[in-house]
């Protein structure tokens, strides 16, 4: 085991993937760029936004990075703080009362999962099919990916039998391009909600003035349908 061997091989691996994964690849990394270019400036008191937008734009470029370094549990799991990142920014870019998170006056934290419960409730009944995107890939990382499986172990484990037997537990993932794809189309496909759900409540709530980099988002969502239409219908 040699970490600074292992960093150098994740560093390697991204700056391959274009070559590797072509369209998937760069759909994802040009929608990273773009969830990361959303604000030019605050125009209102919006610090709470600010704050989860922050960890929008962090969590979401970490899946990317993770998910072509072959770390797919951790790809998952960045993508769901992502997810609650975003449905948080959106309510806080609507709601300026901190309460919901913090009381001032008081010197008091809120309760995480309860200010989060406010936030998806309130996306449910505002932008509802937001709401459901949210809802439907939060629930299926939940169920197959956020937490320690056995399953999941065929990522990274192998055994080969024989007189020479072998356990392998590798720190990569093994490779398997079409998986990655599909999970840099679904980064992508995140991010791209993600963007328009807060240019959409930036447009009925104000907060900010968006960058000249959101005229992008359309070519965006078609390049993201032109790489699903890519990947082979049996991994999809």
């Amino acid at each position: 085991m040699n970490l600074k061997q292992f960093s150098a091989e994740e560093h390697q691996k991204l700056l391959d993937a274009e070559k590797k994964y072509g369209n998937a690849f760069i759909n994802a990394y040009n929608t990273t760029t773009l969830v990361s270019n959303l604000m030019m400036w605050p125009i209102t008191d919006c610090d709470l936004f600010i704050r989860f937008y922050s960890q929008m734009k962090k969590y979401h470029s970490l899946s990317v990075i993770s998910t072509v370094r072959m770390h797919r549990i951790q790809a998952k799991m960045d993508l769901r703080y992502f997810l609650e990142s975003t449905a948080n920014a959106a309510f806080s870019l609507a709601h300026t009362n901190t309460q919901n998170y913090f009381d001032y006056q008081n010197q008091s934290m809120g309760d995480a999962q309860k200010a989060s419960r406010k936030a998806y409730q309130w996306l449910e009944t505002t932008y509802k099919g937001h709401s459901d995107f949210i809802k439907d890939l939060k629930s299926m990382i939940n169920e197959q990916t956020a937490h320690a499986h056995v399953v999941n172990s065929r990522h990274n484990f192998d055994f080969v039998p024989g007189k020479r037997a072998e356990i392998i537990t590798s720190y990569f993932d093994f490779e398997d391009d079409e998986v990655v794809k599909l999970d840099l189309w679904l980064a992508a496909k995140a991010g791209i909600h993600a963007a328009d759900l807060i240019l959409q409540v930036q447009k009925d709530s104000g907060g900010f003035l968006p960058s000249s980099d959101v005229a992008n988002l359309p070519n965006l969502i078609a390049d993201n349908d032109a790489v699903l239409a890519e990947l082979p219908n049996g991994i999809r």
